[in-house]
């Protein structure tokens, strides 16, 4: 019985209180009419350009989220962040890999970093992907995108470790090392390259870097179709023809064998339609570069 006569004292004792003072002025006494509202959550975005120690993944958890330095070892640089928009913003779950949406992504993500590296990434010893939130954090909220390039070791090799920012490192006059120059290759039986190694132009060799060829099909150029794979070959050739100046006509088979980096068919599907071209000259023992050497470079063999 003691408690109910407790509250009923302390609610007349607030009354006689309230009874016995005057408000000041400018004060109506409503103590919840004066608050403002709280603020709408704001999902987390990653930050760019930032780098990361952990190797690259399609993926990103919040909970995982430690960048780094750039000056720092690092594995990873985060170069630019989209976002994904209008019908795919508004699903359920963060796009699938080799959808449409991802595929825009990739096409958003080669425009950025070429801008910021200063040519394609393959122009140099890079590779390129598209991170997307996990489930939980476009559950959360999450919209972003990002464009992850990585340092490899070769061409068609793994991440290697780095230190310092590539801001810049494909510009022609860059002194980073990173841009394809010329190489040695031995082939096997099946015409895949089995060995490789770069070296300076004016070192013997028989391959040189001239550029990218985009397909414009849309199925992935297999070994098993002779017409994709001619496609290819025949789309680096005329790469080759641009880069030594010489005609792109029915003479380009006699001058020049050609050698085409193959991306993986999950890569394909997710946006990277454009192929790496060598000329390759298995015959020849080069030791300069034969970029704009016109036809005297590059001469008809019909032997």
């Amino acid at each position: 019985m003691r408690r109910p006569l407790a509250a009923v004292a302390v609610a007349g004792a607030v009354a006689s209180l309230l009874a016995g003072c005057s408000l000041p002025e400018g004060v109506d006494g409503d103590l919840a009419d004066e608050w403002g509202g709280f603020p709408e959550p704001v999902a987390f975005v990653p930050a760019a350009p930032i780098c990361h120690a952990e190797p690259y993944a399609e993926t990103a958890a919040l909970v995982d989220y430690r960048p780094i330095d750039c000056d720092q070892p690092h594995l990873v640089q985060t170069v630019y962040v989209g976002a994904f928009t209008g019908d795919v913003a508004e699903r359920d779950s963060p796009p699938a890999s080799g959808s449409r949406a991802i595929r825009r992504a990739y096409s958003e993500c080669e425009t950025q970093v070429a801008e910021f590296l200063g040519a394609d990434y393959r122009y140099g010893r890079l590779t390129m992907g598209v991170v997307k939130p996990t489930e939980a954090g476009w559950a959360g909220g999450a919209r972003w995108f990002r464009c992850d390039v990585s340092e490899i070791d070769d061409v068609r090799g793994v991440p290697v470790e780095r230190q310092g920012s590539l801001e810049g490192a494909l510009v022609e006059d860059s002194d980073s090392g990173l841009r394809l120059g010329c190489f040695t290759a031995r082939l096997g039986d099946g015409g895949e390259v089995q060995e490789r190694a770069e070296v300076p132009c004016d070192q013997p060799h028989e391959a040189e870097f001239v550029g990218i060829w985009r397909s414009p099909d849309d199925d992935y150029p297999t070994f098993d179709d002779s017409a994709a794979e001619e496609r290819v070959y025949q789309g680096c050739r005329e790469t080759v023809a641009d880069y030594v100046d010489v005609p792109k006509d029915g003479n380009l088979i006699y001058r020049t064998g050609v050698i085409a980096d193959w991306m993986s068919e999950h890569d394909w599907d997710n946006g990277d339609r454009a192929f790496r071209c060598y000329l390759w000259l298995p015959d020849r023992e080069l030791t300069e570069s034969l970029r704009g050497a016109g036809t005297e470079g590059l001469p008809i063999h019909t032997e």
